[in-house]
């Protein structure tokens, strides 16, 4: 059901229409049925009727209807006439054709003591013969009737209707008439009737949902490719709801564009702010006489260098001035490898084919720096595969140290969290390496996830979205 069920607004509400019209439609079509249904017990009866009082006025004249000549008598039936009605009480009853029929006698002055009415399928062996309407189908047929307009007809008998009428003097006139079936018309009428409500009900939705639904797509492909900084204005089109979404929009791309800028203005002050006093300091320790006293403050010196360059880079993410351009992501790998093993760490990549994204490949080399560190920190060596899945390029990270508790998984990502608890020089930084890996990697469409090896250590994966 949910695979029929659409998922845009326009698609629900054109399914949520048509089956509020086709459920009114079904009732709508039931109680024709119905209607219909009564009416052929209507007229059936009312030819039963006509042929009573025919035979009450022939008896008046004191010319019974049996004398009329065959043909007449074989179209409209002959009257039964007997001491007890074939209508007996365990028969279900018709109590309104019986009133219908009461009135139009009482209409025509004929007196009677009782009427009795029921519908049959099939006529019992007593009223065989006495029927109205059997040869109607000869009359459809004739020659005359189709000279009217009228078509070949096949006949459907449906059932019959036995009126039975007791006179004054106590003997029971009956008669049961034939029960035409309507239905093939019927049908046809109900179909038109569906075809031309969804026609007339539909199409204006379509249109209207297309009106509604073509701005709402622009906003959201806009709100999905927003970049800070853009100044140009999502155009107002669309019902007046949907426009003062669009300027709700517009007023906050510039509010957060213009707080991005403040921040970008804060962040160079304080950079330069900071740096200053820091080179300042590097000078000064250069003249301390204890060698290992210079060498700590040295370190602690470059560790905040570090740390500050850390958090510039997170915080300016999403407003770098460098282009995404194709790069040959072998490459790039081979760069990170010969930098790690300049430094006497143990990094291994085996080459393959050749890959080419579209990067800004100074963020994503750092962001491969980062996993590449934490791998050789964390374990002895770093083993970098490349595999290609769908529409993304996956670089998996490899190391055989511990691994990380699949409780602490989801929290590693958490800045200035490290995996031993400890910053120091022997065994980290700031803690902010896998925090700018993985906002340079959703910066470019991707992702990075962690996941422990079968066979011990830890895969770190950077997702990069091809195309």
């Amino acid at each position: 059901m949910k695979r029929l069920w659409p998922h845009s607004l326009v698609g629900q509400l054109l399914m949520v229409v048509a089956l509020i019209l086709l459920l009114a439609q079904g009732i709508n079509s039931f109680l024709l049925y119905r209607g219909a249904q009564n009416q052929n017990l209507v007229e059936a009866s009312t030819a039963a009727v006509a042929r009573i009082a025919y035979g009450f006025e022939r008896q008046a004249r004191d010319r019974p209807a049996q004398r009329r000549n065959s043909n007449r008598l074989r179209r409209w039936g002959q009257l039964r006439y007997s001491p007890d009605s074939p209508v007996t009480d365990n028969m279900r009853r018709l109590p309104e054709l019986e009133a219908r029929a009461g009135q139009a006698l009482a209409n025509m002055g004929i007196g009677f003591t009782e009427i009795r009415a029921t519908v049959l399928t099939d006529l019992t062996s007593d009223m065989t013969g006495h029927v109205v309407g059997s040869n109607r189908g000869e009359w459809r047929n004739s020659p005359i009737n189709r000279s009217m307009g009228g078509g070949t007809q096949k006949a459907e008998t449906k059932g019959f209707v036995v009126i039975s009428v007791q006179q004054d003097i106590g003997q029971w006139v009956s008669i049961a008439s034939a029960v035409r079936e309507r239905s093939p018309l019927l049908v046809r009428t109900l179909l038109v009737q569906t075809i031309t409500i969804y026609l007339l009900m539909l199409i204006p939705l379509i249109l209207l949902g297309r009106y509604i639904s073509r701005p709402l797509k622009s906003l959201t492909a806009r709100t999905r490719s927003f970049q800070p900084g853009t100044t140009e204005t999502l155009e107002e089109q669309g019902p007046p709801d949907t426009r003062e979404l669009i300027r709700a929009f517009n007023d906050m791309s510039d509010r957060v564009t213009r707080m991005i800028d403040e921040k970008d203005v804060m962040l160079g002050a304080i950079g330069h702010d900071l740096r200053t006093p820091l080179a300042a300091l590097r000078v000064r320790v250069e003249s301390v006489e204890d060698e290992t006293e210079r060498e700590r403050m040295v370190s602690g010196i470059e560790d905040m260098n570090n740390m500050l360059e850390d958090i510039l880079s997170l915080a300016r993410l999403g407003r770098s001035t460098e282009q995404a351009d194709p790069v040959d992501i072998r490459s790039l790998i081979e760069t990170v490898v010969d930098e790690f093993t300049d430094l006497g760490r143990d990094v291994r990549y085996q080459r393959g084919e050749k890959q080419i994204v579209a990067v800004r490949e100074t963020l994503v080399r750092r962001a491969l720096r980062n996993l590449v560190g934490n791998a050789t920190l964390y374990g002895k060596l770093a083993d970098i595969s490349v595999e290609k899945s769908d529409n993304s390029l996956l670089i998996h990270v490899d190391d055989d140290g511990p691994g990380i508790p699949e409780a602490k998984i989801s929290t590693m990502f958490e800045p200035f969290l490290r995996g031993d608890g400890s910053r120091n020089r022997a065994t980290g930084g700031s803690g902010l390496g896998l925090t700018l890996a993985r906002a340079i990697a959703r910066d470019h469409g991707g992702d990075i996830i962690l996941q422990n090896r079968e066979n011990g250590g830890l895969r770190a994966t950077l997702i990069l979205p091809l195309g």
